[in-house]
């Protein structure tokens, strides 16, 4: 649908009312009012609209001209049969007078949103709200008033029969559910999360239609919960219903702060959950929801706690990876490395968005990732953010080639290899810069020189011999096992450095199975093609500890080492 016809355009640029919209869309509901000066907006838009496109064609009032109570009754005087209907930053009483003599016959959905009031202006109270008309309350079906925290009484809905879903989380005010019994016939939803004066669900005990109650925050509800399930047959766990309503706040419509926090909670759920997490906060709606939280308007906190959320979103979940990407997000996750504030949470969701996606990585390296993720390597930064940048490049490297060259190519080496060393206790720091050469050295020829001479090899032996961490010494393992691989210079310095002995030792029936995997793996690579390695690990011991191994996988890197070791004749 061409929501921004020519004709309109250049009528708007010679008019003090901006239009960018023809009769023919206004006979079909569609309609945005805006001003610019005073940030609040009325948007109106039907249902069957509401597919069709993402924003409302808007209204745009002309500069200097302020907004007024009367530009609202004017707009809704014009538009009686407003089906959905929002109002933003409402700060005061007076903001909401036109609805108490609208006849808006057809309003099924009202959305009410609090700004802070001037000095000496009344805020919103419950008065405010108790001031609608009866025709306008007939018909409501969906009442949302989050964040309304001056709002202390909801007996607004006495007279809404109609009824079914009402939102009031950060509503703190509140004390008494009683009025919802005028709707008990019809409410079906009621979202109430934060910490309220709310002390008894008894109220509700005569919903029998209910089936979603998010108590998100009201810790001494709890308990009442199952009581009222036995009244309310159709009520649904409340774990799921909290998903939905922490989706819920991520809306445009809500405020930052509750933005911030829903999208932080749903991180933390996230990270503490699993798949089954990631799958009903994904069906719930997060990820468009969350991608337009990464815009420039939206606060530093607001964009990293949307950034988590998706990097959590992304993790091993290979359609939400590609979901993700698809929606043009990635530019946005890099630009936000330059920020030190922003840069760790950035960084584990661009490593989460590449992990084993290859289409991912590309884009990634594309948008300029690279030189960018390696500047956080540096030394002025806080070890979480080099961990997390290190891990990024370790993803984007692993199994692709050209991002191998890039990283390499922008300097990333000697940096890692320094990373290497940080002390026994920054184990997870060890841990991904072992990983991220694992992979940048694997079949790729310039890269096992080029980390050889950044002196990686007497590191990673260290780290054989002396690191706490069993991950680290397996990824130490690996590594020196790619930087072996047909590489008759690096097979040389690696005896040279010592390696043997310590290989040996991690082939032991102490080791876990991987640490020995990757142990064997190291022997079985210096052994190709070099008789003095064969000679020096024969000499060590290796063949019976090397038969043990293949005993318990016959054809795995055991074998081959045994192999190249000319123990099959």
């Amino acid at each position: 649908m061409q929501t921004r016809p020519a004709a309109s355009r250049n009528a708007a640029s010679a008019s003090a009312h901006a239009v960018f919209f023809n009769e023919d869309l206004l006979t079909q509901e569609l309609w945005q009012w805006l001003c610019r000066d005073s940030k609040r907006a009325l948007r109106v838009v039907s249902k069957r609209m509401r597919s069709l496109v993402d924003v409302a064609v808007e209204v745009v009032a002309s500069p200097g001209s302020g907004a007024s109570a009367n530009d609202l009754q004017s707009a809704l005087l014009r538009w009686p049969h407003v089906v959905d209907l929002t109002l933003l930053n409402v700060g005061s009483a007076s903001d909401l007078a036109p609805l108490s003599t609208a006849t808006l016959a057809g309003l099924t959905s009202l959305t009410v949103r609090q700004a802070r009031p001037p000095a000496g202006v009344q805020p919103l109270a419950a008065r405010s709200l108790s001031a609608f008309s009866s025709k306008l309350r007939a018909t409501l079906r969906v009442l949302d008033l989050s964040g309304c925290v001056n709002l202390h009484s909801i007996d607004v809905v006495r007279s809404c029969a109609q009824l079914r879903c009402l939102w009031m989380p950060g509503c703190v005010g509140v004390s008494d559910l009683s009025p919802l019994a005028s709707c008990s016939q019809t409410l079906e939803e009621l979202w109430m999360a934060g910490d309220m004066r709310v002390r008894s669900l008894a109220p509700l005990a005569s919903c029998s239609r209910l089936r979603k109650l998010d108590l998100r925050g009201c810790n001494e509800l709890h308990d009442q919960v199952e009581d009222l399930q036995l009244a309310c047959m159709q009520l649904s766990d409340t774990s799921s219903v909290e998903l939905e309503g922490l989706v819920h706040e991520l809306q445009p419509s809500i405020p930052p702060n509750m933005q911030t926090g829903a999208a932080f909670e749903l991180a933390l759920i996230i990270k503490e959950g699993s798949l089954e997490a990631q799958e009903a906060i994904t069906a719930a709606g997060a990820i468009p929801a969350l991608v337009k939280l990464l815009v420039p308007e939206s606060s530093v906190h607001l964009q990293e706690a949307a950034a988590g959320a998706l990097g959590g979103l992304a993790y091993n979940h290979a359609q939400n990876q590609a979901t993700i990407a698809s929606s043009g997000i990635i530019p946005t996750l890099v630009q936000l490395l330059g920020s030190e504030s922003s840069a760790r949470v950035s960084a584990r969701a661009l490593r989460n968005l590449a992990d084993e996606h290859a289409q991912n990585g590309s884009t990634i390296s594309a948008a300029g990732a690279v030189p960018a993720l390696v500047q956080l390597l540096g030394p002025n930064y806080l070890p979480q953010i080099q961990q997390a940048a290190a891990d990024a490049l370790s993803s984007l490297s692993s199994n692709h080639a050209p991002n191998q060259a890039t990283i390499a190519a922008a300097g990333a080496i000697p940096p890692l290899v320094r990373l290497m060393q940080n002390p026994w206790w920054v184990s997870t720091l060890q841990y991904t810069a072992t990983t991220a050469l694992r992979n940048l050295a694997a079949d790729h020829a310039h890269n096992q020189a080029a980390i050889s001479a950044a002196g990686a090899i007497p590191v990673l032996v260290g780290l054989l011999a002396s690191a706490f961490s069993p991950a680290v010494r397996e990824a130490a393992a690996g590594a020196l096992g790619n930087l072996a691989a047909d590489h008759a210079q690096n097979q040389s310095a690696i005896s040279a450095a010592g390696a043997i002995p310590f290989l040996m030792r991690l082939m032991g029936p102490a080791s876990s199975a991987a640490e020995q995997e990757a142990a064997a793996g190291v022997l079985c690579s210096m052994a190709s093609g070099d008789a003095q390695n064969k000679s020096a690990i024969s000499a060590a011991g290796a063949i019976p500890v090397l038969e043990r191994l293949m005993a318990l996988e016959p054809a795995g890197v055991a074998a081959r080492a045994l192999f190249n070791l000319g123990f099959f004749g």
